[in-house]
């Protein structure tokens, strides 16, 4: 299809402004906004030329704009040592821990056939605190982790020690998520969600499912083998029999 001038330099504009911005919307460029509702073409050319030609996905929320990576690639487009760099932990086992914490909150939001949005309105840490270490326990009992492990490509068994070794809290700190404990590791993930736009935390009690978070899921969680594959990592207490359900 033959693209107009105009329809071009819009879709461009898009593009450098999501790379400097995670989100456009009308609080940060109306204009731009306006350009894009008055030339549906726009949106034809991102999913016909872009996004093959870059790599990005488009997502749209309202009246808000996202770039997310493709289907098959990670929902974010980082290297480990980015990942471990903007986390604030040490190693591979302390990341992969910290990845575990988001599966474990895609589960708990998303985990079921509806796709329009979450199916809980937020969740405690104490909550999240309580499933991660349940996830972790079942996963420590499987006999078939190494298994497990080869399939999904995802280190299992090493953070689950790590997660069940740590203390919940450690008494009298001032900074829970500077410490080397679940709530400290918790906070961390929680952190990097909520600059990125996924989360609200309030008073480090409470995580609340921003819309940005239901569309990137929107894109890649609800990808059948996406989806079957986390639940598969992320079982409900309980062993196989729930995760079969």
């Amino acid at each position: 299809m033959n693209y107009k001038s105009s329809t071009v330099e819009t879709a461009l504009l898009l593009l450098r402004e999501l790379l400097t911005h995670p989100v456009v919307n009308k609080e940060n460029n109306s204009g731009l906004l306006m350009r894009i509702q008055l030339d549906p073409e726009v949106w034809g050319l991102w999913q016909e030329v872009m996004e093959p030609t870059f790599g990005v996905t488009l997502l749209k929320a309202g009246d808000q704009y996202y770039l997310s990576t493709g289907i098959e690639e990670s929902i974010f487009s980082y290297t480990n040592a980015e990942l471990r760099t903007s986390l604030g932990v040490r190693d591979n086992t302390e990341l992969y821990t910290c990845s575990f914490i988001v599966l474990t909150l895609l589960a708990v939001f998303f985990n079921s056939d509806d796709t329009t949005g979450p199916s809980m309105d937020y969740i405690t840490l104490t909550d999240l605190e309580r499933q991660v270490t349940q996830n972790f326990e079942t996963l420590a009992k499987r006999e078939d982790i190494e298994e497990l492990e080869n399939r999904s490509r995802v280190n299992l068994a090493e953070p689950a020690r790590f997660w069940l070794d740590l203390s919940v809290k450690k008494p009298g700190a001032v900074h829970d998520k500077r410490t080397i404990s679940r709530w400290g590791y918790l906070l961390k993930t929680l952190d990097f969600l909520e600059e990125h736009r996924l989360v609200r935390v309030i008073q480090e009690r409470q995580v609340f499912p921003q819309q940005r978070l239901s569309s990137m899921v929107a894109h890649y969680y609800n990808h059948r083998d996406h989806k079957n594959m986390i639940l598969e990592l992320i079982m409900e207490h309980g062993g196989e029999e729930d995760a079969a359900d």
